[in-house]
């Protein structure tokens, strides 16, 4: 060991302050075997957790919504800004939400029957686990959607078997027989396929849906479960996106996440296909409203004909009027065409009047009646908007309830457009009287004309009027209930289907590469994070680093930590780690202390108790006197002396002894121990009740110069320097301090008490010494002492492995 490692670094001399990396991955690589041992255990979790965890399979599908108003939406794109395209979004956004609405997928899982699942064969580590160690893990990898073995008819309503949650095991022993295996009761019975059974509380027949032979499941367990339609539900619903293939876009994406690629295939095809049938049967409702109204007026229309046609009849017979055209002769002619726009005005009035009523006296979710003869395009372009919203409503109520608020926010404008309604038709029946007024009086002036005509005559010409009124509507209404049925018979779909769902050939979870990369980081970081939190909550001193960094105090080496809890002294052949610690300890003295003084005196001294002072004096000592040096260990620790356990030898007298009784001299209390030359020891003597005022005692200033002429060393064991003043009543005395500090023991917050007595100078010629350094926790030769080490582990091998690497 060099002399310049005694000294701390100053600000002069530093390299940089600066984290050392590889001191920070020294500290961690020392624990190289538990991370090991982690990144092994996560590993194999991860072996397990992917052994059983089945393979799911991603399906997509691309759907055109129909626009309703017609048009490119894609052109008006740009105008979003403006508001103009805002209600296209809207709507394609509530058609996605109909789509993802708990409802159809409900229809949907009812219809393919995705209820009841049917699992079989074990993959090779859940057998090995249920044959080997005696498991029962209960996986069955392979889903059996397209040839389900079994067939199972329950004894319940569809709704109560769409509530159950079930799962069991079916072992089939041959064609005809099986076991039911009920692991929720742990109970196992007998029974033959089509035998009707009793199980978990319902009735059931179980027949055989394929050849079970020609599938070699006999001799084969089945797992079966029934799940719940809600579960099930909320399921496919967490594992459906729907969403827009582009911005205002009416084309939108479709993929479902399922353990088996058909049936997500399936399931988005079979969804499309509920949507459309919702879509349709709206329709539907609205076209049949218009059918139904259309036909209640045909029959009011047709009897009101009937009475006209039989008044015409019997005013023809009364006045024996055989030809009226005829008789009127040339003013019958000029009136035809104002008679022609009374009865067109006439029959357009009657209309607005019936819608008015109908309008009026509706349920607030009926449809309106459309193309049934208002001509005004603002009056039908509002009940058209009207019909829309209303049947925006109903989709949202079978997903919803009144109080959503896109509900009634919904009936709030359905109000507003009624009244609209209300208030055009109004209008328009306003100015259809204000026309039939102005034909009527010039129909008058024509009238006038024929005022010489027989009653007869005018009286025949009214009823012919109201005859040719009801025949027009008669003839327009059945047109109409005729276009209707057409409109019914050929509703199309909401949704087009452009590409039928397809799923991608392999698996996309779980993904082996990223879960097995994810397990090594993961056992990287749980024993890093393990270590980085007890080194963080850790307030001890452990490396001789960390001293350096508080104190500016020269530093004379660092003794190894024993390997076992028993006293330790070297001896003269000894080639230990430890032994050549105290050796390089020797010859550092030599660095702080003057080697003129005569006699020189080292105090050892720690701030707490069991810091190993008693361990350092004693085997310092010995050190020197196997040098050759003439040396005295003095047990100054006069509270708790330790000097004996480690020498194996103690005077009848001591220092306190020697202290008390003047007529004691230095010879008396001398011990020399019989297999150490040149070592004397002064024991610390019986215990006294004043130890601080014993040492204040003039003898022990006697003592110390009488020995400094004897000894070319005394080394001092005293007590602990916080404790107790017993050390500070003796530095004057001491020619050096060794302050021993014990590494993983001392708190590090007492390293600001040493530097305190180092700079108040309380302790002359102060040198720290760390001891029960653990050297196995570093690399390298550490500071020195690897060389001890390697000979002891040398040592140890046969002849053959001396030279071999390591």
């Amino acid at each position: 060991m060099e002399f310049e490692n005694l000294h701390p670094q100053t600000e002069e001399s530093s390299e940089d302050n600066n984290i050392d990396f590889r001191d920070v991955l020294d500290k961690y690589l020392i624990y190289w075997k538990w991370f090991v041992l982690s990144v092994i255990i996560c590993v194999l979790l991860a072996i397990l957790k992917l052994n059983f965890s089945r393979p799911v399979y991603e399906a997509t599908s691309t759907i055109k919504i129909k626009d309703e108003k017609g048009g490119d939406k894609s052109a008006l794109s740009a105008f979003q800004d403006l508001g103009i395209m805002s209600g296209t979004k809207e709507n394609i956004d509530d058609e996605i939400e109909i789509l993802k609405s708990k409802s159809i997928i409900s229809e949907t899982i009812k219809s393919l029957g995705l209820n009841i699942k049917f699992f079989t064969h074990k993959n090779s580590i859940s057998s090995f686990l249920d044959n080997n160690l005696g498991m029962d893990t209960e996986f069955y990898e392979q889903e059996r959607y397209l040839t389900p073995p079994l067939k199972l008819n329950f004894f319940v309503t569809d709704s109560a078997l769409y509530k159950m949650n079930l799962n069991f095991i079916i072992s089939i022993h041959s064609s005809n027989s099986f076991s039911y295996i009920d692991k929720v009761n742990d109970n196992i019975t007998r029974h033959t396929f089509g035998e009707k059974i009793s199980a978990n509380g319902t009735d059931l027949i179980i027949i055989p849906n394929i050849d079970l032979k020609k599938y070699n499941l006999i001799g084969k367990n089945v797992l079966v479960q029934v799940s719940s339609l809600r579960d099930l539900t909320n399921a496919y619903l967490e594992s459906l996106t729907i969403e827009p293939k582009a911005e205002f876009s009416s084309v939108l994406s479709m993929t479902l996440v399922d353990s088996d690629m058909r049936k997500a295939e399936d399931f988005l095809n079979e969804l499309v296909n509920k949507y459309n049938e919702r879509a349709i049967a709206l329709k539907d409702e609205l076209t049949e409203s218009t059918s139904n109204f259309v036909t209640k007026r045909l029959e009011i229309i047709s009897n009101e004909l009937s009475n006209v046609d039989l008044t015409a009849e019997n005013i023809k017979t009364r006045y024996k009027i055989s030809d009226v055209a005829s008789e009127t002769g040339l003013n019958m002619q000029s009136g035809q065409a104002i008679e022609s726009q009374i009865v067109q005005a006439n029959m357009q009035l009657q209309q607005i009047e019936s819608v008015k009523d109908f309008v009026s006296t509706k349920d607030d979710n009926e449809l309106i009646p459309v193309d049934v003869g208002v001509n005004d395009n603002s009056v039908s372009g509002t009940m058209n908007q009207y019909n829309e919203l209303m049947m925006q409503k109903k989709r949202l109520l079978e997903t919803s309830t009144e109080k959503n608020p896109i509900v009634v926010n919904l009936n709030e404008q359905l109000k507003t457009l009624r009244s609209n309604i209300n208030q055009g038709l109004d209008n328009l029946k306003a100015s259809q009287t204000i026309s039939i007024n102005a034909l009527n009086k010039q129909d008058a002036r024509i009238n006038s004309r024929l005022y010489s005509a027989p009653k007869q005559e005018r009286q025949y010409r009214d009823i012919q009027r109201q005859q040719q009124i009801k025949e027009q509507l008669y003839l327009y209404l059945l047109q109409k209930r005729e276009e209707t049925a057409i409109t019914l018979g050929v509703a199309d779909p909401n949704a087009k289907i452009i590409d039928y769902a397809e799923s991608y050939p392999g698996p996309i979870a779980p993904k082996k590469k990223i879960f097995y990369l994810f397990a090594i980081i993961a056992g990287l970081l749980i024993p890093f994070s393990i270590i980085y939190l007890l080194d963080a909550l850790d307030s001890k001193v452990h490396t001789r680093e960390e001293i350096e960094k508080v104190l500016n105090i020269p530093i004379l080496g660092d003794i190894p930590k024993l390997e076992k809890k028993e006293r330790f002294l070297i001896k003269k052949e000894d080639h230990s780690s430890i032994a050549e610690a105290f050796r390089i300890l020797r010859t550092n003295l030599n660095f702080i202390i003057d080697s003129n003084i005569k006699g020189k005196t080292i105090f050892v001294t720690s701030t707490i108790a069991h810091e190993g002072k008693s361990l350092v004096s004693s085997n310092l000592a010995t050190s020197l006197a196997h040098g050759g040096k003439k040396t005295l260990l003095l047990g100054m620790d006069i509270r708790a002396p330790k000097l004996e356990a480690y020498l194996d030898v103690r005077g009848e007298k001591g220092i306190t002894n020697y202290i008390i009784d003047p007529s004691m001299q230095l010879e008396d209390i001398i011990v020399r121990p019989s297999n150490t030359d040149n070592l004397d020891v002064i024991s610390s003597g019986d215990l006294a009740p004043n130890p601080s005022e014993l040492l204040m005692n003039v003898r022990v200033k006697e003592l110390f110069q009488k020995v400094k002429e004897e000894y070319d060393y005394i080394i001092v064991d005293t007590a602990a320097f916080s404790m107790v003043t017993d050390t500070m009543l003796l530095s004057n005395l001491a020619d050096a301090f060794i302050y021993v500090i014990r590494a993983n023991y001392l708190d590090k917050r007492l390293l600001k008490y040493i530097k305190t007595i180092h700079k108040e100078k309380r302790l002359p010629n102060l040198s720290l010494l760390v001891n029960g350094v653990d050297h196995k926790k570093s690399y390298g030769y550490g500071y020195g002492y690897g060389y001890g080490t390697n000979f002891d582990r040398l040592k140890k091998k046969p002849w053959h492995k001396l030279f071999s690497k390591g």
